[in-house]
């Protein structure tokens, strides 16, 4: 099933496929379109659910689309890894730009049923910076939800630390 990437997300026209990937909380509504985000392309194309395809419904291989993602987000390889292991530990992946994090995270729920933050996540850039986590920390409070810092080592594991005042 084909999804058309343009800017930073990735356009599904198919309606059975919108349809399987909404249930199961995938995606975003972007205007009347029905999108998935960088990651979720990345992590769909991988394992063989999508075919991506440019505007000019030019395929658009993995390593291709790996560099785009570089392009558009920093720090991608450590974030998508961190993506990957949420959602394979069963849990629902947004992107939390919008609120000034790397990802908020949901429990899964029954299709339809709106659920709460749980978590938001920043995944470590090179080196802690106060301030930042304390920021980070607040806004977390503030919304009623887990503070966690993904810390991916040089081999590739991941360390997950719950940011909380005592």
């Amino acid at each position: 099933m084909k999804v058309i990437l343009e800017e930073r997300s990735g356009i599904i026209k198919d309606n059975n496929l919108k349809s399987q990937l909404v249930q199961k909380g995938f995606g975003f509504r972007k205007g009347t379109e029905t999108c998935l985000d960088l990651f979720e392309c990345l992590y769909f194309l991988e394992n063989k659910k999508i075919k991506v395809v440019d505007k000019n419904n030019k395929v658009i291989a993995k390593d291709r689309l790996e560099k785009i993602c570089k392009k558009e987000i920093a720090n991608f390889i450590n974030k998508y890894l961190v993506f990957k292991e949420f959602i394979n530990k069963g849990f629902i992946v947004k992107e939390g730009n919008t609120f000034g994090f790397d990802f908020r995270i949901y429990r899964k729920s029954k299709v339809g049923e709106h659920t709460h933050t749980e978590m938001v996540v920043d995944v470590l850039k090179n080196k802690i910076d106060n301030n930042q986590l304390i920021k980070s920390e607040r806004l977390a409070t503030t919304i009623h939800a887990k503070f966690v810092l993904a810390i991916v080592d040089k081999e590739e594991k991941i360390k997950l630390l719950k940011i909380e005042r005592i």
